[in-house]
C-alpha cells in the first residue's frame, strides 16, 4: 500500500468538495474511502480509479447518504436523551430532580415577580450558553475538517442542525404560555392560580429536561462525533 501524492490528494479534495456536501461527518468518511481505496493501487492506476470511485459516489448518491447519516443521528440522540431522562428518576438523580421542582414551586408561590422572572431566566440562559458551548466546540472541530478539505460549502455536524430550531420552539412555546394564556383564558388571570402553576411547572420541566438530556446525549457523542 502506497501514500498518495499532494498532487493525488489535493485532486481527490477537489472531487469530494464539487458534492457540494454539508455534513462534516459525511465528507470526511468519503474522503477517508476515497484515499483507502486509492492507496490500493499504483499511480499510474490513480485516473482510472478516481473515474470509478465517482462514478458511485455521484452527487445525488452522496446527498442520499448525507439524508440517511442526518436521519440516524437524530435518532441515536434521542435514543440518548430518553435513556438520560429515565435516569433523572433511578436513584440519587431522582433526588435532584425532586428538588429542582421543589426550588421552582418554593420560588414562585413565595417570591415576588423578579424571583419569577430568574426561575424562568435562568432555565433559558442556561440552555442558551450549553448550545453555544456545543456549537463551538462543533465549530472549531469542523473548521479543521474544512481547511483539510478546502471545502467552501457550509459545514456542520449532523447532529446539530435542530438544536437551535428546538431550544427556540420550546422557549417560545414557554413564553406563550405564561404570557399569552393568562391573557385569554380566566380560568388562568392570576398566576396564584394551581392551574396555572401546574401548566407553568410542566411546561418548564419538559423544556429543562430536553435541554439537560440533549447537552448530556451530545457530551456522550463528542468522543466519537464532531460535536
Amino acid at each position: 500500500m502506497r501514500k498518495l501524492s499532494v498532487k493525488e490528494l489535493d485532486q481527490v479534495k477537489r472531487a469530494i468538495a464539487a458534492k457540494d456536501l454539508t455534513s462534516a461527518e459525511i465528507l470526511i468518511e468519503i474522503y477517508d474511502h476515497y484515499v483507502s481505496h486509492l492507496e490500493r493501487f499504483e499511480e499510474a492506476e490513480f485516473e482510472e480509479q478516481l473515474f470509478v470511485l465517482e462514478q458511485k459516489f455521484t452527487p445525488k448518491y452522496c446527498k442520499n447518504l448525507q439524508l440517511d447519516f442526518y436521519e440516524n443521528a437524530k435518532k441515536e440522540i434521542n435514543r440518548l436523551q430518553w435513556s438520560i431522562l429515565k435516569s433523572y428518576f433511578t436513584w440519587p438523580r431522582a433526588m435532584w430532580t425532586v428538588l429542582l421542582f421543589n426550588i421552582f414551586i418554593f420560588f414562585w408561590l413565595n417570591g415576588g415577580n423578579i424571583s419569577k422572572i430568574l426561575v424562568l431566566g435562568i432555565p433559558f440562559m442556561t440552555g442558551l450558553s450549553l448550545n453555544g458551548w456545543l456549537w463551538y466546540k462543533s465549530y472549531k472541530k469542523v473548521s479543521d475538517i474544512r481547511k483539510l478539505l478546502k471545502s467552501h460549502t457550509t459545514l456542520q455536524s449532523s447532529y446539530l442542525p435542530d438544536s437551535i430550531n428546538q431550544f427556540v420552539i420550546m422557549f417560545l412555546t414557554l413564553n406563550t404560555l405564561i404570557f399569552t394564556i393568562p391573557t385569554l383564558v380566566e380560568l388562568f388571570n392570576t398566576t396564584e392560580s394551581l392551574f396555572f402553576i401546574i401548566a407553568i411547572l410542566l411546561a418548564l420541566g419538559m423544556f429543562v429536561t430536553h435541554m439537560l438530556t440533549f447537552y448530556e446525549a451530545c457530551k456522550i457523542k463528542s468522543k466519537t462525533a464532531l460535536i
